[in-house]
């Protein structure tokens, strides 16, 4: 009788992109272009006013010990009936049979649309076990930000509109080959402007500047295989074609050793035997897809695209070349005529696709099929401007089903950004060398004033930072393949995270007891050891800021042998040998492990 008289029960929400029991969309449905079209013969033939879009959000069940399964689902049931509600689509978690409920609940999540004042009002009257909370959407860090150089870089509108005026650019490389697809960037008056290079090598950028002394920086970001161009208080000319030429990466070779850049010398990969590969460890890399086309990466065959709909193989195809990159960090393989590869070679890796165009309840359904694969290690390349309670929730499952969450701190330079802050995160900050770039890019202008030591380790400016920051990586000038065949150098924490992810993939295939099949113990213990070895194995750069770097430099020559981790940790493959109590207590404290590093090295009593 109640819901009978309940004036929000009116008429059923329309369902424009309902899933199915693994949380897929309904074919034709592009996310982000949910809204219901017009009813026959009513369109509307006045001019449209521009307003306010409706926003996403997410109505799920929060986990807690005194909750009790099941509790929400009333409420869920009735937003199908709300009026204003759109329904556009339903998130059940595709593992719930595998694993006990504690581990991972099954507890559907519903995205709906609706008017801001209609959500906030939904938040503030659901029920304690029921968060009601924006499907934010989400962000590729790309390329950190310019650097700072003071006030004359901001974008500033013009006070008074004038014509525009033509600067012409020719970009070429090694034997005065033309460079296309290169952009030109221009920071003057007014926001910063840009063009792309045609076949050519020419491009136009049109700027406000009066003259050329009014243009405080140009910066050419080529698409592969040359080094970016960087000059601030440029010498540039109106009246004729300005031509640059680009260093390129590397000289071509005809041989098949397994080469190293900087990061990997760095961390001693180089160091490792061929049977280092990382066989037989599964990963799994939310970003924005990868170009399998690629000769170093033909290997990756498992992929999902959670941004399209009616594409299983959109997720091949990778418009920012982001999670090409970190791809080819984590497992490039070794190809003839390159000076790249992969820390990690041997790995199985599984692709998905988030961004552009997705969502926080894209990247929590990612999660989930990386837990329905039973995946070894997760690398998020994703952020989102808001804290999601649910995304949180579904990180915490997938580390306590013994699965170690990679990211980047981040590269705002600010405090360390979401999800990277969730705990049980293993957190990478990014670091650069002095030297392995040259002196006109933007890789020059990374580092933070301060003494760099004889190693030439320096913490950046851009990587975020907070005691959320477990260790830290080369993130500046790191050079990996790039959609369309090439190689690109850039800078990124998510660069930094890739190195210590790949770095995880090959501490796992080496210790059998840490096999999530061989694991015998408490899964969760299984990813508080993991973070444990990588802290453990860093070096500690004295020089910075702990909460830029953590414990500091992973090296894999400092990784425990399998005999000091059964003394440390009492670990052996088989449920008869496991001894969870002998896993120290300092596993969530990294302050303690820079403490007890500090002490080994003298500098500390």
């Amino acid at each position: 009788m109640a819901d009978q008289k309940d004036p929000q029960a009116k008429k059923p929400a329309q369902v424009t992109n309902s899933a199915d029991a693994g949380g897929h969309r309904a074919a034709g449905v592009r996310p982000g272009n949910e809204h219901a079209p017009a009813p026959s013969g009513t369109e509307d033939k006045s001019p449209q006013v521009v307003a306010r879009r409706r926003q996403r959000y997410m109505i799920g069940s929060r986990t807690a010990p005194f909750i009790a399964a099941g509790q929400s689902e009333a409420f869920l049931a009735r937003l199908e009936f709300m009026d204003g509600v759109q329904i556009v689509r339903k998130l059940r978690p595709r593992a719930a049979a595998a694993f006990p409920s504690e581990f991972a609940p099954a507890q559907d999540i519903v995205v709906a649309q609706m008017d801001e004042h209609l959500g906030e009002s939904l938040r503030q009257h659901a029920p304690p076990h029921v968060i009601v909370e924006v499907d934010a959407p989400l962000s590729n860090p790309d390329l950190p930000a310019l650097e700072p150089l003071g006030w004359q870089l901001r974008g500033r509108v013009m006070p008074h509109p004038r014509s525009p005026r033509e600067i012409r650019f020719r970009v070429i490389g090694a034997g005065d080959r033309p460079l296309e697809n290169t952009t030109v960037n221009l920071f003057g008056p007014g926001f910063p402007t840009q063009a792309s290079t045609d076949a050519a090598g020419q491009a136009t950028v049109y700027t406000f500047a009066t003259d050329a002394t009014d243009i405080q920086a140009l910066y050419l970001r080529p698409a592969a295989d040359h080094w970016e161009h960087y000059v601030q208080n440029p010498s540039l000319h109106f009246d004729r074609v300005n031509v640059i030429r680009l260093r390129q990466l590397w000289a071509k070779s005809a041989n098949a050793e397994r080469p190293h850049g900087w990061g990997k010398r760095v961390m001693q990969f180089d160091r490792s035997s061929a049977e280092w590969s990382g066989v037989g460890i599964k990963i799994g890399v939310i970003d924005s897809g990868c170009d399998t086309s690629h000769p170093s990466l033909r290997h990756v065959v498992h992929g999902a695209d959670l941004t399209r709909v009616g594409d299983s193989e959109g997720w091949r195809t990778d418009e920012l070349g982001h999670g090409t990159h970190c791809a080819g960090i984590i497992a490039g393989a070794v190809v003839p005529g390159a000076d790249f590869a992969g820390c990690a070679p041997g790995a199985e890796l599984h692709v998905f696709k988030v961004v552009p165009r997705g969502y926080c309840s894209d990247l929590i359904e990612a999660l989930d099929i990386c837990i329905d694969r039973r995946l070894d290690v997760v690398q998020i390349d994703v952020y989102a401007e808001r804290y999601s309670e649910l995304v949180a929730q579904k990180i915490g499952a997938v580390h306590r089903l013994g699965m170690t969450c990679v990211m980047g701190a981040g590269n705002s330079g600010g405090p360390v950004q979401f999800p990277a802050s969730v705990p049980g995160v293993l957190t990478v900050g990014a670091v650069g060398r002095l030297g392995e770039y040259p002196p006109d890019t933007r890789h020059a202008q990374r580092a933070l004033p301060q003494i760099v030591p004889d190693h030439g380790l320096f913490s950046t400016y851009f990587s975020s930072w907070g005691p959320q920051v477990a260790v830290c990586a080369p993130g500046v000038a790191i050079v990996s393949s790039v959609p369309g065949g090439g190689h690109a150098a850039w800078d990124g924490s998510c660069m930094a995270a890739s190195h210590v992810t790949g770095l995880a993939a090959l501490l796992l295939s080496r210790h059998p007891a840490l096999q999530i099949n061989n694991h015998a113990g408490p899964l969760e213990q299984r990813a508080a050891v993991l973070l444990d070895l990588i802290r453990s194995a860093s070096m500690p750069l004295i020089h910075a800021d702990p909460n830029r770097v953590g414990a500091g430099m992973p090296e894999l020559a400092r990784v425990p042998s399998m005999d000091q981790m059964l003394t440390t940790y009492g670990l052996r493959p088989g449920a008869a040998d496991w001894t969870p109590s002998a896993v120290p207590s300092h596993l969530a404290d990294p302050q303690a492990v820079i403490r007890r590093q500090l002490q080994a090295a003298g500098v500390l009593v």
